[in-house]
């Protein structure tokens, strides 16, 4: 005879489902209640997210989430870029120096003369932007396209460089590569930052190698997150590919000799 105490009693297999079913609806209540305390600041990162995963230019960010969020068809758009303005460029916030003023005008304009004499001013501008002197060269005449080797046709640019940063040892260089907003991707250069920080530092690696001390040096690469006209036509992105040598006098020493 069997004992009643130890038979196995037959499971329901309604409860199985029962208990999927509670656990799901608890999921779903618990994703609404995160829907509905979501910030504006929530927002940005889910948009930034999704669009890191969809766009392999990486998340654009500077969007207004509220505008985007109402569903339908409306479409996510690409942030206009930061363009240069004149103001920035050509102007400095800060009340300059007089002797200070006249020193950068007068290096300015002997750096000018310098391309000239070399039949370079095509592909030069040189221009002050405060204690600053800014001296811009288009890219294409350095490299190409898509290449941080410098051209041997450079070698011109590169010789007059050197003879004005010896010509003035007190001033320091900020090298500045820019490229457009066309994207590369390759084993060497993943992204622009890339290729703009290479050339930047290919750039300082000649000076260096010709004698200019390194501390007076720095390379930046800027991609395309500083444009100086929109990206819109093959002559506006020819623009935006340059490198940019910024000259600005060592804090440290004095002006015109002065102890």
């Amino acid at each position: 005879m069997s004992d009643p105490l130890f038979e196995d009693e037959e499971t329901a297999g309604w409860i199985f489902t029962f208990a999927d079913l509670m656990s799901l609806l608890l999921v779903f209540f618990i994703l609404l209640y995160s829907l509905s305390r979501m910030t504006e600041t929530t927002l940005v990162a889910a948009l930034s997210s999704i669009q890191i995963a969809l766009n392999s230019n990486g998340a654009l960010v500077r969007q207004e989430p509220l505008k985007y969020s109402g569903g339908g068809t409306e479409t996510i758009k690409p942030a206009e870029p930061q363009m240069a303005t004149n103001e920035q460029i050509t102007y400095a916030k800060d009340p300059i120096d007089e002797e200070v003023r006249e020193e950068v005008n007068e290096i300015a304009n002997d750096v000018m003369s310098k391309f000239v004499a070399n039949n370079l001013e095509s592909q030069v501008a040189v221009f002050e932007d405060g204690e600053k002197i800014t001296i811009r060269i288009d890219g294409q005449s350095l490299f190409e396209s898509g290449e941080s080797d410098i051209l041997y046709s450079a070698e011109p640019i590169y010789e007059t460089l050197l003879g004005i940063f010896n010509r003035y040892p007190d001033y320091n260089i900020n090298i500045k590569g820019h490229t457009d907003n066309i994207p590369i991707r390759t084993a060497r250069f993943p992204s622009n930052w890339e290729l703009s920080a290479i050339r930047a530092t290919t750039t300082l690696r000649y000076f260096l190698e010709n004698d200019i001390p390194p501390e007076r040096m720095t390379a930046t690469g800027y991609a395309d997150s500083i444009p100086l006209v929109r990206n819109d036509t093959e002559e506006h992105r020819a623009l935006n590919r340059r490198v940019e040598f910024v000259l600005q006098r060592d804090k440290d020493k004095p002006i015109n000799g002065d102890k």
